[in-house]
């Protein structure tokens, strides 16, 4: 058996699982007006970010930066 060994970052991770969740929460149909897509969006964040308060996530998880000119 031959075993495939794949690198995967943290910021992928998030990025897979956070799409994941968005395709699971999308509505079953998409509003016609450019006023309810408006609504649509705005609710969709509101849960989204409700979502992502629930996850508790260490400091040191992503290292601190920062940029010199």
């Amino acid at each position: 058996m031959h075993r495939i060994k794949s690198k995967m970052t943290r910021r992928q991770l998030a990025g897979a699982m956070l799409a994941a969740t968005a395709a699971a929460q999308a509505p079953p149909s998409a509003p016609t007006t450019p006023a309810g897509e408006l609504q649509a969006a705005q609710e969709q964040n509101h849960r989204s970010g409700e979502t992502l308060a629930k996850v508790k996530v260490p400091m040191d998880t992503e290292p601190a930066f920062h940029f010199t000119a």
